[in-house]
Order: C-alpha cells, then structure tokens, then sequence
C-alpha cells in the first residue's frame, strides 16, 4: 500500500456567478494498491505476477509520491430547469442524458480534479529514453491516481452531506450519452484554473491526468451511489460501464 501525500486543505469562497459555493481543496490524499498498476499491466486480481514486474512497480509508486499533486475544485448549482435530456444550472444549459440522470438531485457539484503534469512528463521521459516499463507504469500510476482524487474530492461532499442525502456516481463528458463539447461549459461552471486545469482546441484537458464531470446530490430515496449513467444505456458491452 502506498500512502500519496497530505490531508486535504479547503478553501471556500462565493465567486462563481449563480453557484451555491466554490470550494477548492489542494493536497488531497489518495491511496494507490500495487494490484490497481498491475491490473493496469495486463495482470488481473487473482494473477501472481513475477517479482521481476511486481518490484519495479512498488518502487516506481513509492517514486511517484513526488510526481504528484491531487487537487480538487467545484462549484455546487441548484438547477433552474431540466428536462430529460437537459440540466440547465448557472445560466448554462447542459444537453445530454444529464437531466433523466439527475432527476432527484436538489443540487449539482460541477468539479474538476487533477494530479499535475508531472507525472506524464516523467512516464514520457522514461519512453523517451527506453525504459517502456517504467513509463507505462508511471502512466498508470497517474490515471489511477487522478481517479483517486476524484474520490477524494466526493468524500469531501460526503461529509457535508444531511443525514437523509446522498450522491450520484460522477457524469463526465464524452461518456454516457452525454458530448464530449459540453466540456466547454463545464470549464464556464467550474473553477478549473484554480488548480491549474485548463480546456484545450481538441477538448482534452491540460494536465492530461484531469477529470472533470457533474455530481448530483439530493435525498437519498431519490439519489443514491448505486445508481449509474449507465443503466440505462444500451451499450452493454462498453468496457466503460459502471
């Protein structure tokens, strides 16, 4: 097990037009197990890989506590109109499966979350020169990290959460029926340059290692972590399916 950085640090303001709050939390902490990077090799849960695999990849995670920097943003909307498949929060109307998908959520937490460039500049540097293990290891350590951090980032809104409410799993663009272009307003939405996040020409985001999405919240009879995007989407083969 390898323990990733500090306790998460908060930061509250009112700057977003329309939002509830705007919260940014830097240092979160996340934990990484050596079987998430292997699975990521090619080696599933109940594999026994040979330690000539498992040892570089507890050394290169211990490695990577440098590399990375998980921070988290969000602004939390109350939604003005929805339809099923539209949510319109903060002036901006989002189209997709996204108002079927929050249908019992009061409240809409549009976040981003990243670990930095470091991690990716250091996997490339490692190709670069050779040592593909080392760099599709420390590539995976960032993909599994920024996953992570997501979760860090919904424990956070856990515990301020009412006794009777709970949340939806994450609603990200380019899946679930939901354009990859509606990535535009949630960088309108949310305070990605807080922490460094910025939306680049092709829509992906800079830091590579970034997510960004939606989380509803609302009463638990209606709004539940159990419940997915993905229910209702035909696609039952999608390796994505949650």
């Amino acid at each position: 097990m390898s323990q990733l950085l500090n306790p998460a640090r908060t930061q509250d303001t009112r700057d977003a037009a329309s939002a509830l709050a705007t919260v940014t939390l830097r240092n979160l902490a996340i934990t990484l197990q050596p079987p998430d990077i292997l699975r990521s090799l090619g080696y599933p849960q109940e594999a026994a890989p040979p330690p000539a695999i498992v040892h570089p990849v507890e050394e290169l995670m211990l490695e990577a506590n440098a590399y990375l920097q998980p921070s988290g943003a969000y602004s939390l909307y109350v939604p003005t109109a929805r339809a099923d498949h539209s949510l319109e929060i903060g002036g901006c109307t989002i189209v997709g499966d996204v108002g079927e998908f929050f249908r019992g959520a009061s409240r809409i937490a549009v976040f981003m979350v990243t670990v930095g460039d470091e991690i990716t500049r250091q996997a490339r540097m490692c190709e670069e020169r050779g040592d593909i293990l080392a760099g599709r290891v420390l590539d995976a350590i960032g993909s599994w990290a920024t996953e992570r951090t997501a979760e860090a980032l919904m424990t956070h809104l856990a515990a301020h959460l009412g006794p009777e409410e709970s949340f939806t799993v994450r609603y990200s663009p380019g899946f679930c029926g939901m354009d990859l272009s509606q990535q535009r307003l949630l960088f309108r939405l949310a305070p990605a340059d807080a922490i460094g996040i910025t939306l680049l020409p092709s829509l992906f985001m800079h830091p590579l290692k970034s997510i960004s999405g939606l989380i509803g919240l609302g009463p638990q009879s209606l709004v539940g972590v159990h419940l997915s995007p993905c229910e209702p989407c035909p696609l039952v083969g999608c390796h994505m399916r949650r």
